[in-house]
């Protein structure tokens, strides 16, 4: 399951751009029992999570599962974004699109 946060208005925007293009548990971090997934609020808040049975990443490791969940060309690239030198690139990125998040939403 994604867990993203629900009050950011780009992650909603891109949460919604995921449910158009496949099924991909997701839930905005409000909505579910974070200490039941293993997260604490203020992960929650600072990172998109995907969540299963003996898997937990987060950010742009969390993006690339989500990517594979679409399947496709999508899933291509999210295969992609989880090996190197793509996921050296990954991490960056992501922590630099969360940062600015507010200026996109």
């Amino acid at each position: 399951m994604l867990v993203f946060d629900g009050d950011c208005g780009f992650c909603r925007r891109c949460a919604d751009w995921v449910a158009v293009r496949g099924e991909v548990p997701m839930a905005a971090s409000a909505e579910v029992d974070l200490a039941n997934l293993g997260l604490t609020a203020e992960e929650a808040a600072s990172s998109a999570w995907w969540v299963e049975e003996g898997e937990r990443l987060s950010g742009h490791r969390a993006v690339a599962r989500v990517l594979g969940e679409l399947g496709g060309a999508w899933g291509l690239a999210g295969r992609l974004l989880a090996v190197p030198p793509f996921s050296w690139l990954g991490g960056p990125a992501y922590r630099w699109v969360a940062a600015n998040r507010h200026r996109f939403g």
